[in-house]
């Protein structure tokens, strides 16, 4: 059988080392970025994998010199192909643009982990798998698997123009849809882009290598970033866009995902009744669940223990 890895980006943004660092670059030292914090979803995105994707070799974790404490899994699913790599390994002849707190200049260096594999598959740590798959799930054949749909790109609505140069003038946070088309862009498609949802994405690590050898100012321009900026794509969208000019993949639909977005408004009892109507849908394989970590602690709680019961589930 073919490698294929997993990668997952994390970071533990209540460390006590990683606050020290980020309010050397804060305009306002009192905050914490809510993104930078966590709810252990680590350990559920780990374990998905290593129950419902047996086939995957290594589960490389990205994480800025700190080690995600996976104690609540162990005793339900082996942990021995969990890799941890730190950020100055991916960053290496680039470590002047270090620390970063940017998940989109992180993202752009993950094809640099040695001895990942030519086929891999990258997660957020909000993202699960919730039953079996299967490699074809993501790779047929040298075809990437791409979970998503195809929508007008940005610079074809004058208002997301707008939008996004008034968010360039002002330096502030660039939307996940307009990275998504800004990477399509530089791809060659400006007329339509392939809009990524919450996933785990395939990639191609050769792909992703030629392209920054090609043009290693990219590499460079986008990484040096410390927070996200409007100049940034989507490092794997960017992937997806160069796969598809190649017709190295194919088109998926969303049936299979289901995405809870803004789970901290979410009431424990309403969180239990959408999990129960999710484990009725057969279809889906792929679960995020968004602002987890902002939920109410009753909240979090029925999450991991319907989860903790999905480990102790013998796999249909």
């Amino acid at each position: 059988m073919e490698k294929i890895d997993a990668v997952i980006t994390w970071v533990d943004g209540a460390g006590p080392n990683y606050q020290r660092k980020l309010k050397k670059y804060l305009n306002d030292s009192n905050t914490i970025r809510k993104q930078y914090l966590q709810a252990n979803e680590i350990c559920f995105c780990i374990a998905s994998i290593i129950k419902y994707a047996p086939f995957i070799r290594k589960i490389f974790v990205v994480t800025d010199n700190q080690t995600p404490d996976l104690n609540s899994i162990k005793d339900f699913i082996p942990l021995d192909r969990v890799v941890i790599i730190d950020h100055k390994n991916v960053f290496e002849n680039y470590e002047r643009f270090l620390p970063t707190f940017n998940i989109r200049s992180i993202d752009a260096v993950l094809h640099r982990i040695k001895g990942l594999s030519e086929k891999f598959i990258y997660f957020n740590d909000d993202m699960f798998l919730i039953k079996k798959t299967s490699p074809e799930d993501w790779f047929v054949g040298n075809k990437a698997v791409l979970t998503g749909n195809w929508v007008k790109s940005y610079n074809k609505k004058p208002i997301k123009v707008i939008s996004q140069k008034i968010k360039s003038f002002f330096n502030m946070r660039p939307s996940y849809n307009a990275s998504q088309s800004k990477a399509a862009n530089i791809a060659g498609f400006n007329s339509k882009y392939f809009k990524s949802y919450h996933c785990g994405r395939p990639q191609k690590k050769s792909i992703i290598k030629d392209f920054y050898n090609k043009f290693p100012q990219r590499l460079e321009s986008q990484i040096k970033h410390k927070f996200r900026n409007p100049e940034q794509f989507m490092p794997y969208s960017l992937c997806w866009h160069l796969l598809i000019k190649e017709n190295l993949y194919v088109e998926s639909s969303t049936n299979k995902l289901i995405e809870i977005e803004k789970s901290k408004k979410l009431s424990p009892e309403e969180l239990s009744k959408l999990l129960h109507s999710i484990d009725e849908k057969k279809e889906v394989k792929f679960l995020n669940i968004q602002d987890l970590n902002l939920a109410q602690k009753q909240t979090q709680e029925v999450f991991q223990n319907w989860f903790f019961k999905k480990l102790r589930e013998q796999i249909k």
